[in-house]
């Protein structure tokens, strides 16, 4: 069986199987997610092309299934994000 190996911002690398990391593909950032099984820390990481593949390729569930997404599990009383929301953002971000 494949496993997973990562890092916790708190525990340093650890290894998991396939079915406890969900990969979010997102258009402008994609992230995998996991509950560390060291200290049960939720963990966001940034997946890349390259991450992705790997990830796919080991088995890696599309989060994306049904289930929740990172940003509702950190802050489930968050309205959706809304185009102007993204508007918004952006224009902060060439205001940097």
């Amino acid at each position: 069986m494949t496993t997973i190996r990562s890092t916790c911002p708190r525990c340093g690398e650890v290894d998991m199987d396939p079915e406890k990391v969900r990969l979010y593909r997102h258009p402008l950032r994609s992230e995998y997610t996991f509950v560390c099984p060291s200290c049960g820390d939720f963990v966001v990481k940034p997946a890349d092309v390259k991450i992705i593949g790997l990830l796919s390729g080991a088995g890696v569930k599309d989060g994306l299934d049904g289930s929740k997404r990172p940003e509702e599990i950190l802050n489930p009383d968050a309205p959706p994000l809304t185009i102007d929301d993204l508007i918004d953002f952006h224009r902060e971000l060439e205001d940097l």
